[in-house]
């Protein structure tokens, strides 16, 4: 089974984001790439096709924006 990303952003969230994610049997990864440094993340999911996975990416969209947004839940070293 592939997987269906979605919600990419600049820095790293914290763990609301990934408790926002579980609800919806979806999740956060917050990343760092080698060699910049650069800190990002998205949200993901099984790849159940449309409209599943658009769904899924809406309901944790709607929720994180719910809370105020990525902005709402960047780590303070984001911000």
């Amino acid at each position: 089974m592939s997987e269906h990303f979605f919600g990419t952003h600049d820095g790293h969230l914290t763990a609301a984001a990934n408790r926002i994610a579980e609800r919806h049997d979806a999740w956060h990864v917050n990343y760092v790439e080698p060699g910049t440094g650069k800190r990002r993340g998205w949200f993901g999911c099984r790849n159940l096709g449309h409209p599943f996975d658009r769904a899924t990416a809406e309901a944790v969209l709607a929720d994180i924006d719910a809370v105020g947004g990525f902005d709402a839940l960047l780590h303070k070293r984001d911000r």
